[in-house]
């Protein structure tokens, strides 16, 4: 473990791990496209005086999550972005697509293209540069999880969400892509220094 942190802190080799962060990065990412995010559930507890013939409780329960248009059920992240369209919050819907899916593509692939040997200083400089910018939005990515959850939250009812695959494969690749700017970061200060 000690080898791999000094390994890891060593600027000259800090490209070969950037590399492999920004790889599982990705793949992270695209596993928290694919997967739901959250699994959430609905219910209502009745009072006495209500009676329970003929399923009525299940009934009002279904009664309220149709009229209430409440999302019950595993959600994916493109699916609380398409939800939001729908319901003509264009403007939370930019946002969390902007935070959610666009900038943490463009970090990828900035970290990555920064990473390609074949370039000159100046246009490495140049790409370091934007990366030094998008990553300043680096925790607007983990913020906007908080955001869809706080969005699935009603008082009054039994509401609950479990987290799945997804909303963990988006923090992982979070994690990642904030390590390979810090180790791509830290060679380009190698390459101007020799």
């Amino acid at each position: 473990m000690v080898n791999i942190l000094s390994a890891l802190y060593d600027r000259k080799n800090s490209h070969i791990f950037a590399g492999i962060a920004i790889t599982c990065s990705a793949i992270l990412l695209l596993g928290a496209f694919y997967y739901p995010f959250i699994k959430s559930t609905f219910s209502v507890d009745f009072p006495d005086w209500i009676p329970n013939w003929f399923s009525l409780h299940k009934e009002l329960e279904e009664w309220i999550v149709k009229k209430g248009k409440i999302p019950v059920g595993e959600q994916y992240l493109f699916g609380i972005i398409k939800s939001l369209f729908l319901d003509g919050s264009y403007f939370l819907g930019v946002i969390i697509f902007s935070f959610s899916v666009v900038f943490p593509v463009l970090k990828i692939l900035l970290c990555a293209i920064a990473l390609i040997p074949a370039q000159t200083q100046g246009a490495r400089d140049k790409i370091i540069k934007a990366v030094g910018y998008v990553s300043k939005w680096s925790m607007a990515d983990v913020f906007i999880v908080a955001v869809i959850i706080v969005m699935f939250k009603a008082k009054g009812f039994n509401f609950k969400f479990t987290a799945e695959a997804g909303i963990y494969f988006y923090a992982m690749s979070a994690v990642l892509s904030s390590l390979a700017i810090i180790l791509v970061m830290r060679r380009s200060e190698v390459d101007k220094s020799s």
